[in-house]
Parts: structure tokens; sequence; C-alpha cells
């Protein structure tokens, strides 16, 4: 596994299970802002600081109402040298790799359209201290950065995290 790839799974963990750890990020070239559905939703923006050299965490939403079933989701901002027709490919195959192992089960993979955008969303299980882990992620490239949307919390709330995607809307032309 490339440093690149691990870092990508180990923020994607790391930031799911602790979100007090964030590091930063910007929404500010992000084709969508963030609508979330009640007051018991946070949204913690912060300013570029680099998760790696050329990811960053631009957001998280995390229910605050759930505290010990934590419903999250976090933005991840992938600064891409350049893009071509097979970087959606390639940035997808190395989520792949991260998940392969690590008590980690895929349940789909599937293609799609997100706000406009080629994408792709994944869905897996992970577990980490005997709890089983529901996590949705679309991954998408816009405007020559790529995204990750991770939605994520324990299995059993399974159809309120396939909801959270909906937080994300387009940005008004």
């Amino acid at each position: 596994m490339t440093r690149s790839r691990f870092t990508f799974l180990f923020i994607l963990v790391v930031v799911l299970i602790m979100p007090w750890l964030l590091c930063a990020g910007t929404l500010d070239d992000a084709p969508f802002h963030i609508v979330v559905p009640s007051s018991d939703w946070q949204i913690k923006e912060t300013s570029a600081q680099p998760a790696d050299k050329r990811v960053f965490i631009a957001a998280s939403i995390v229910n605050t109402n759930t505290p010990n079933k934590r419903l999250a989701s976090i933005a991840i901002k992938y600064v891409l040298k350049e893009t071509s027709a097979s970087t959606l490919d390639d940035l997808c195959a190395g989520f792949r790799e991260g998940l392969a192992g690590n008590q980690t089960t895929q349940i789909s993979e599937t293609e799609t359209t997100f706000l406009g955008y080629k994408a792709k969303v994944f869905i897996y299980l992970k577990t980490i201290s005997n709890v089983t882990v529901y996590n949705e992620v679309t991954i998408f490239i816009a405007n020559g950065y790529g995204w990750s949307l991770c939605s994520v919390g324990p299995l059993e709330k399974k159809d309120e995290i396939k909801k959270i995607i909906s937080i994300y809307r387009n940005n008004p032309a």
C-alpha cells in the first residue's frame, strides 16, 4: 500500500471515530454547500491545514443528538496534480486498496452521478473494537479537485446514514 493510500484510509478511520482530532481543509472550492436537516447537526468547517501534502479534511458534520451512536459525515478534498478521464478511477483504486483487509467488508461499489458529476459510491462495513460501523462514501472529481463525502454510523442506523448524503447540495449558479 502506498503512503498516500494508507494516509487516506487512516484519515477516514480516525476522523470518523474521533471527530475532535480533525485536521483542516476548506469548502471554498467545493461544488456543494452543506444544509443540515436540524439543529441537532453541527458543521465544523476549518481553514486550510493539510492532513497530507494534497489531502485536506474540509468539513465534518456530526449529529450531536446521538452521542453514543454517533452519525457523522466528513468532506475530504484532494488537490489533484492533473485530471484526465482516468482520475476518478485512480482515486477509487486507492480507496479500494485502502479498504482491503483491515476488518472491512465491502458491500457494494456503484457508478452514479452526484451533483451532475460522474461518481462512485462505496458501501462497506468496518469492525472496530467489536463494533460494526456502516459507511457510505461518494467519490467524485470537480473543478480540479477530488472529493470524498463519507457518511458513517452504527450498522443499526443504516437507513439514517443513507440519508446523510442529502445534506450536500449544489452551489447556486
